[in-house]
């Protein structure tokens, strides 16, 4: 993705609503675009969650005089569910009773609070309960699916399991157990990532885990599913790549 475009976007994407009309106007799926919203979702919440809280006495009268949580959360660019949580816990919710809440909605015996709390959960992106196990099951659908390519070239690897009962810390998603050369690159590992890769992204990325693998096990590469921005600046022994590279580049390899 142009750097351009992805920042247009960034810019524009607050909410779910925003997707369709983005992604009409930019040729952008959904699912990259939804990534995108949730990674800007949680760097507001990082930046701005202690702010939000210390106001949240003026949030929850805001509520007591009929904002939704979503209307509260829409203003702070803020995430619906922990502000729901956030105004439930200084009305008197202990921690059990929201995360019964959260879980099992339609319990909830108060009207308003039962269709607040269904709409925070159908919109927000990062931090309810179901776009959490979305965000799992894409990490393993990725990792599955970087699997698929690796035993589709008979290419050998040892798992993050097999790692850890090796005793290593640090494990990429695929060691591989004889390193190979493509175009000219050397590739030790692969690692597989669910989401964009934006500038933030891939320094999150590199100083957690990526930066260590290199230590360890030399260079490799990181799958971004959900694409990259073109010109992404990186360490020279990470190469970025996205399904395009296993389309239409890595049609050949030799081992070291």
């Amino acid at each position: 993705m142009r750097k351009q475009v992805f920042m247009e976007i960034y810019k524009s994407i607050n909410t779910r609503d925003n997707v369709p009309e983005l992604s009409s106007k930019y040729g952008v799926q959904e699912d990259v675009l939804l990534s995108i919203l949730s990674q800007k979702t949680v760097r507001n919440v990082k930046k701005d969650y202690y702010p939000v809280m210390n106001r949240i006495r003026e949030l929850t009268r805001l509520w007591d005089r009929g904002l939704s949580f979503f209307d509260i959360a829409s203003k702070l660019s803020f995430s619906p569910i922990l502000i729901a949580t956030m105004v439930l816990k200084e009305k008197g919710f202990n921690k059990k009773d929201i995360k019964d809440i959260m879980h099992n909605p339609d319990s909830i015996k108060d009207e308003r609070i039962k269709n607040e709390i269904i709409k925070a959960i159908e919109v927000d992106i990062a931090y309810s309960p179901a776009s959490s196990k979305i965000q799992r099951e894409n990490g393993k659908n990725g990792e599955e699916m970087l699997k698929v390519y690796l035993d589709k070239k008979e290419i050998q690897f040892l798992r993050e399991d097999d790692l850890r009962k090796l005793g290593s810390g640090k494990t990429p998603d695929f060691l591989l157990k004889k390193p190979i050369k493509i175009r000219g690159r050397k590739v030790f590992w692969f690692e597989s990532k669910a989401s964009f890769c934006d500038y933030i992204e891939f320094k999150q990325d590199y100083n957690k885990q990526l930066k260590h693998y290199i230590s360890l096990f030399g260079p490799g590469i990181v799958v971004y599913w959900k694409g990259y921005i073109d010109d992404i600046v990186t360490d020279k022994r990470v190469l970025v790549v996205d399904t395009d590279f296993f389309e239409n580049i890595f049609t050949s390899f030799e081992y070291l």
